[in-house]
């Protein structure tokens, strides 16, 4: 049993150091791809929420209504 654990611990140690690594991610491009779309729509969200708040803010009423008479 011990034999057998560390065969395998020597052998995954040999799979992480050697320079023929088999894992090497993903490429950087698409990584930039998706970023640049996500900042596209948070600009445009952004935009979206910048232009409803200021019409919303233009209909507000300016003026203090009067109070009801008796």
């Amino acid at each position: 049993m011990l034999l057998r654990l560390g065969v395998a611990l020597l052998d995954r140690w040999r799979a992480l150091t050697t320079a023929q690594e088999v894992d090497r991610g993903d490429s950087p491009v698409p990584t930039v791809i998706i970023w640049i779309g996500l900042a596209v729509i948070a600009i445009g969200l952004i935009a979206w929420a910048g232009t409803y708040v200021s019409n919303l803010a233009s209909q507000a009423p300016t003026t203090i209504p009067s109070p009801p008479t008796p």
